[in-house]
Order: C-alpha cells, then structure tokens, then sequence
C-alpha cells in the first residue's frame, strides 16, 4: 500500500498515520463545530419558515443535528481514511461527497439565503472553513480526484445535491408531514413560534 499511496494524495506515504489523523480530525471537528452552530441558531426552524411549514423542535434536534452530523462523520471517515486505507470507489465516492457536501452546503443553506436577505443564518460563520477545507481536501487528494474522477465526480453530485434539496424538498412534501405556517418574506424578521 505504501507505494500505492503517492497515487492517492500528494503526502505519499511519509507520515501516513499522523496526516490522516489530522485530516480526519479536522473533518470531525468542522463538523462539529458547523452542527453545533445550527442547533443553536435552531437551523430547522430557519428552513422551515423560509419553506412555510413548522418542524418540530424534536424532530429538528434528531434529524438535522443529531442525524445529519452523524451522516457527515460517516461520510468523511469513509472519504477521508477510506481513500487512504481501503482505496475503494465507495471510499473514493465518499471523498467528493463530502466535498460537495461542503460547497452545497456552505453556499445553498447559508450564503444565498443570507444575500436574499433570511437572516440570521444559524451556521454562517463556519461556512469560510467548510471551504478551507474544501481547497486542502482537492489539493491534498489531487492524485485520486485524477485518476478516480467518476467515482469522486459521482459523490460530489450526491453530496451536493443533498444540500441543494433541503428547501425545495420541504416546499414540495413539507405541508404533506409539517404543520403549515405562513412564509418567511425575505427581508422581514424571521417568524417565532
């Protein structure tokens, strides 16, 4: 594995254990940090009103703090050790999920809605490191995106729109499982309840 390695990151096989631990740690730390900062800023109530339904403080706990931090640890040791340790298209896939998962993320939930003006956005602050880590990520996994760009290429696209769903998902079947409310208007102050 040792000589495979310098197809799989720009790090070669000097200092394996310690790098991947540090990539990895910094994965799990991110998000972490990003998911703590939504659960503060209750980040369900954020896209339900802006989607016109009332999620649950409950299901909003479970499922976008609980489920999806532990869906993104899972996606990024898969991505990030996976690609190291196991070099398999599952793991090569998990790498440009967590990339595009980060873009998505970083952009769709939090930049664009912020600039159309729904503010406070919960989880805006640590939306320059997703992106930090982005670039490390590209520039350290540049051997692998190369030679396994469908693999990674086809993560990115799940990863991405994963995020890119969440609104239009709750317009289209929110009423169907949420109590309705009124939309947030953009510009206005986000609706309490």
């Amino acid at each position: 594995m040792d000589e495979n390695l310098q197809n799989i990151w720009i790090l070669g096989s000097s200092a394996t254990v310690v790098a991947l631990a540090a990539l990895q740690i910094i994965d799990l730390a991110l998000t972490l940090l990003h998911s703590l900062q939504e659960r503060k800023g209750q980040l369900w109530r954020y896209f339900g009103a802006i989607a016109g339904v009332k999620i649950p403080d409950a299901f909003g706990q479970i499922s976008f703090f609980g489920g999806l931090t532990i869906a993104l640890w899972i996606v990024g040791l898969l991505g990030i050790a996976g690609t190291v340790l196991w070099q398999t298209p599952l793991a090569f896939g998990c790498l440009g999920a967590i990339i595009g998962c980060r873009l998505s993320d970083g952009w769709f939930s939090h930049i664009a809605l912020n600039n159309a003006g729904f503010r406070p956005n919960p989880g805006l602050s640590s939306v320059p490191l997703y992106f930090a880590e982005v670039v490390l990520l590209l520039v350290v996994f540049y051997p692998t995106i190369r030679t396994q760009t469908f693999s990674v290429l086809i993560g990115f696209v799940i990863g991405a729109l994963a995020f890119y769903s969440v609104i239009p998902s709750l317009k289209l079947v929110g009423r169907l499982v949420f109590q309705p409310i009124a939309p947030w208007r953009a510009g206005s102050p986000q609706p309490e309840w």
